[in-house]
């Protein structure tokens, strides 16, 4: 039921009594379109912050899977390339020329240390992607819960056109109840998802911190760009024939 209809329903109804009653029942009709008048003011309240929720589940959705491909498939390639590059200067760049190539022991342990970095940055990420969890949860339990709400002011607004129609009270007060417990449902709902959402998104911020000041520390950017400039000045440089004895 939309907010226009039930008011224009309404106001049907109250003219209608008032036209075949005159003013005997003016005041209690008065009492339940005012009733009637909140509760579509609810109705487009709850209305409104379903909306609201759908929203930011979506995106917290989205925010959560590019945490996710954060640690996947930003630097994927770079340090494909950089651990290839480091295997063939490890067999490469020792030994004598026309000598067979010598395992290059501190580029293998800088592969390990590789490994062990990436396996760190990756429980880390996953952390933080792990972290949107909470307020994902909090989000879909908000628009359940706005959604009882839509349902309380809808059948609330129902009830008050049969009180308003009928004349009788016990329909009324029993609207104003449904009222008070949309109003119930609200209050209680936007002060547990705020708390809910306010933790989570500071575990959030706590978790990317820590994500990226990992992966700042980790940075190898003078090691590499030496590597490069070692491998390339050794490609670059004219080719000595091999002796052979």
């Amino acid at each position: 039921m939309s907010v226009g209809h039930a008011l224009h329903q309404a106001e049907h109804i109250a003219h209608s009594k008032h036209h075949d009653n005159g003013h005997g029942g003016d005041k209690l009709g008065i009492y339940i379109g005012v009733t009637m008048a909140i509760l579509g003011v609810l109705l487009a309240l709850c209305s409104a912050l379903v909306g609201s929720e759908r929203t930011k589940l979506v995106q917290q959705l989205v925010a959560q899977q590019n945490a996710h491909a954060k640690y996947q498939a930003q630097d994927v390639k770079h340090r494909v390339a950089f651990l290839s590059l480091t295997q063939v200067h490890a067999t490469t760049f020792t030994g004598a020329v026309g000598s067979a190539p010598v395992v290059n022991k501190a580029d293998v342990l800088s592969l390990v240390n590789s490994v062990k970095r990436y396996l760190a940055e990756s429980v880390l990420a996953k952390e933080w992607t792990n972290a949107y969890d909470a307020t994902i949860a909090a989000h879909m339990h908000a628009q359940e819960e706005f959604e009882h709400g839509l349902l309380l002011s809808e059948i609330g607004i129902v009830i008050a056109s049969i009180a308003l129609l009928m004349q009788r009270r016990l329909p009324w007060i029993f609207s104003i109840v449904l009222a008070a417990a949309c109003i119930f449902v609200l209050v209680k709902t936007q002060l547990h998802v705020s708390a809910e959402v306010k933790a989570a998104s500071a575990n959030i911020a706590s978790t990317q911190a820590k994500y990226e000041a990992t992966r700042k520390a980790n940075k190898t950017t003078d090691a590499e760009e030496q590597l490069v400039k070692e491998i390339s000045d050794w490609a670059n440089a004219p080719t000595v024939a091999t002796v052979r004895k």
